[in-house]
């Protein structure tokens, strides 16, 4: 295999493995979950906070954006992972996904880290996946790549991670200023 070849298989991997991960814990864990935002449910999205914040480091964050409206956070996470794992799978602005669900899997690897090696190890593991999405995008097999030849601005990475990270923190202040 060329070293070419070998770069794009191991890209297209990483990008459908991640992909697979979010579309999953979306749809699966989630929007197929009937307990999830129900909360006379053990499987409720407050419940998963509210255990979560106990050991982390950023309990008082969670606190103030997640837990005064869990319901609300709950929706925005499920439509968060599904889109992130579909835009990831289709190679579609694939910076933009990576910077969003890096800031997504950075939430979770402080909220939960504490719980065990999975949460700690598979957060980590989707974050460094996330960095090099971010600064490398999707090469072959991609939406992206199509596009790339037409629109220029798909292969420079700082539009997107500008982009992602003022979304990202518009909702975050949106869901603070919601429990204030």
């Amino acid at each position: 295999m060329s070293r070419v070849s070998s770069v794009s298989f191991w890209e297209v991997a990483m990008r459908l493995i991640v992909a697979s991960i979010w579309i999953n814990a979306g749809v699966f864990d989630k929007l197929l979950n009937p307990g999830f935002l129900n909360p006379n449910s053990n499987s409720y999205i407050g419940f998963t906070i509210l255990y979560f914040s106990q050991g982390s480091i950023i309990k008082g964050f969670l606190y103030a954006v997640a837990f005064p409206h869990p319901i609300l956070t709950g929706q925005l996470v499920m439509i968060g992972e599904i889109t992130f794992g579909t835009l990831l799978f289709l190679g579609l602005t694939t910076r933009m996904a990576a910077t969003a669900a890096f800031y997504t899997n950075l939430i979770y690897f402080l909220s939960a880290a504490w719980t065990g090696a999975e949460e700690y190890g598979i957060n980590l593991l989707m974050m460094a996946v996330d960095v090099y999405l971010i600064l490398y995008g999707s090469n072959e097999f991609s939406v992206d790549s199509l596009l790339s030849h037409k629109i220029k601005i798909i292969k420079d990475p700082k539009p997107w991670i500008i982009v992602a990270s003022l979304v990202y923190i518009s909702v975050v202040i949106y869901l603070y200023l919601m429990g204030i």
